[in-house]
């Protein structure tokens, strides 16, 4: 196929002789491109040395064109690809932002870690939990336009497993070597949790939830055992409560239910409330919530099993002026740090009939999207979540928090199963569900928004308020606080 002259090939032109005519004598040569002659001819004798050889216009372009692309390749090489070969062969420091862990709990696993991946150095510090998340936005978000910021904005960091619809577009996703079965082995609430649009965005090395923590004294001085479902719970409360009959002040509370101010973790029980009678605390005036209000208000405003006077519920439980608590299982060390000789036992919380659902709160360890490191983050948490580093840690805490913090893995329940105060955590960790009326997250978000506007419906109806007169309100804030993160769900 015929096709346009090479431009960088340099053609030799010829003189070719005029035919014998009638033009004018001696016209002036014209130059034409001369195919090579045949292997058999001889060639022609060179050019006149009185004629210029004509070559092509683009004859000097080549070498100019050459010239330049080893110039940009040496700038190149030199300001692009040398300083990332530098970065990437030079030792990585990763920021690790824990919560609750001091750094002796990590050392272990950080020590074996470095040493056998020497390239890696694990920074770690223990965040005090004020203000913690908006501490964590501020510095994942600075660090990717103030450079001052670089060497301190975590590369890892402890997220709530509420948090997602408040952090989801901060964080990295885990790579396509942790793929969505990687998931199989933990809890059904960690992947309601953790996965957005097919991603994993953080991993737990725990998981806890609400159980029934109960005085073993009181409960066998009227022969009862642990209840099971929230009837019976609330009939044992009444039957051991003792209040003075002369001042009608609660001598020893039945259990801790029904105001805000002195109950920990108030809200999360009016989740799980909410939550196992197949209702969701986004819909304020549907009937589960409205029933979940109700029967937490009774144990103040009917039953007087507890009330505002009391002390704040978990130092109540301690110093046996309570019989029964919900509480999750980092409260347990709480508790034997204020009385080590209080004999309490841990069962799971009451349910209603036909449902299985229990409360589930817990911590879990994400890459901001800042970090220059990503991949090394994730290898690294990977590591965290093995079993045998979960078993180190678990060691570790517990020589400092009585206990650890719960396995995540379905394959490690058996683990702990034969530890009393335990186990009912791990029993129920199967059918936890979550929302965001998490208490102690400190957030400064989600949850502590949503959190006050119950607080506000609950404190109305202990001073007299109707379920419907707080509805409307209660109701609006609500939708508000859902409107300004539209990932909720």
């Amino acid at each position: 196929m015929p096709k346009f002259p090479d431009p960088a090939k340099v053609y030799s032109a010829q003189p070719v002789a005029p035919a014998p005519s009638s033009s004018p004598a001696n016209p002036p040569p014209v130059p034409v491109y001369q195919a090579p002659p045949s292997p058999a001819v001889t060639p022609p004798p060179p050019p006149s040395p009185s004629l210029p050889i004509q070559g092509s216009p683009f004859r000097n372009l080549v070498p100019l064109v050459l010239l330049g692309g080893a110039i940009l390749l040496l700038v190149l090489l030199f300001f692009v690809v040398l300083p990332k070969f530098k970065k990437s062969s030079g030792p990585i420091t990763l920021t690790y932002w824990g919560l609750w862990e001091p750094a002796s709990v990590m050392q272990e696993v950080i020590a074996s870690y470095e040493a056998t991946h020497p390239n890696i150095k694990i920074n770690y510090t223990m965040q005090s939990p004020k203000n913690y998340r908006s501490r964590l936005t501020s510095a994942i978000t600075r660090r990717s336009t103030d450079g001052a910021a670089i060497d301190t904005a975590p590369d890892i960091a402890r997220i709530h497993n509420t948090w997602l619809p408040m952090l989801r577009s901060s964080l990295t996703p885990a790579p396509s070597t942790l793929p969505l079965s990687t998931l199989d082995d933990y809890y059904p609430v960690v992947t309601q949790n953790a996965v957005v649009g097919g991603k994993i965005y953080a991993l737990p090395l725990g998981i806890d939830g609400l159980a029934l923590l109960y005085n073993q004294q009181m409960l066998t001085e009227l022969g009862a055992t642990p209840p099971t479902d929230w009837d019976a719970f609330r009939k044992l409360a009444v039957s051991l409560t003792v209040t003075n009959p002369e001042t009608k002040i609660i001598e020893r509370a039945g259990a801790a239910m029904g105001t805000t101010g002195n109950v920990e973790h108030w809200s999360d029980i009016l989740g799980l409330l909410t939550l196992q009678s197949a209702g969701t605390p986004a819909a304020p005036a549907s009937k589960a919530v409205q029933d979940a209000l109700t029967f937490y208000t009774f144990f103040s405003t009917i039953d007087k099993s507890w009330d505002a006077s009391q002390p704040n519920s978990v130092y109540a439980f301690a110093t046996g002026t309570v019989a029964m608590i919900l509480a999750p299982s980092w409260q347990v060390a709480e508790i034997k740090a204020i009385n080590p000789d209080l004999k309490f036992g841990v069962a799971p919380a009451p349910s209603l009939p036909a449902t299985q659902v229990t409360w589930g709160s817990y911590w879990m360890e994400a890459v901001p999207a800042s970090s220059a490191n990503s991949a090394a983050a994730w290898e690294f948490i990977q590591y965290l979540s093995t079993p045998e580093v979960l078993q180190k840690m678990y060691a570790a805490a517990s020589l400092i928090h009585t206990i650890g913090e719960p396995y995540p893995l379905i394959s490690m329940a058996t683990l702990l199963m034969d530890d009393p105060l335990v186990s009912p955590y791990i029993s129920q960790a199967p059918n936890y569900q979550s929302w965001y009326l998490t208490s102690r997250t400190q957030d400064e978000g989600i949850n502590d928004q949503l959190i006050k506007y119950y607080e506000d419906a609950v404190n109305a109806i202990n001073n007299g308020s109707s379920i419907n007169s707080i509805t409307k309100t209660l109701e609006a804030g609500v939708s508000q606080v859902l409107a300004k993160f539209p990932e909720a769900k």
